[in-house]
């Protein structure tokens, strides 16, 4: 049962991962937000010029979007759409120092963990199974833990400068 809840953890983080809805600024003075996909159904809001709104969904000429805890369409030909600056996005500091110290921490977490586990098994022939098993106790595992984030950390801060000086 603990596995079927794991995996349906990981279903849904993914899933939300890759639902990342567009931004729109509104280019009318004025744009009506409808109940359905055509001009002639009931309106159910309005936005002003120079509104920001976020899609739910794409249909064709129409966007999907929420408002006052509803949902309605827009035309598209009355918004525009925002995009960020890639280049921006990819490069500097933060950018460098998140996505190094993201990977960095749970690799380093997972080999400290690992050679712990290793270091615990000791040759001992008085034993049946040839080996004794040293104890992991809850502070080897907080030790580890600290051990990580100070290495990742110098990791991620290496990563973010050298992303930051290949700004200019």
């Amino acid at each position: 049962m603990k596995i079927f809840k794991l995996k349906c953890f990981i279903f849904a983080f993914f899933i939300t991962q890759l639902a990342i809805s567009q931004t729109y600024i509104v280019k009318a003075k004025t744009l009506n937000v409808r109940e359905e996909t055509n001009k002639n159904s009931k309106v159910i809001g309005q936005l002003n010029q120079k509104d920001t709104i976020k899609s739910i969904a794409d249909d064709g000429d129409w966007i999907k979007i929420t408002i006052s805890e509803k949902e309605g369409y827009v035309n598209k030909n009355y918004v525009e759409e925002i995009k960020p600056n890639e280049a921006q996005m990819k490069e500097g500091f933060k950018y460098g120092f998140t996505k190094a110290f993201s990977t960095s921490f749970i690799i380093t977490l997972i080999l400290l963990l690992g050679y712990r586990s290793l270091k615990g098994r000791v040759k001992d022939g008085r034993r049946s199974k040839g080996y004794r098993e040293y104890d992991v106790t809850f502070k080897d595992y907080i030790v580890d833990g600290i051990y990580a984030l100070i290495i990742c950390l110098v990791i991620s801060l290496t990563a973010g400068i050298i992303s930051w000086v290949k700004t200019f």
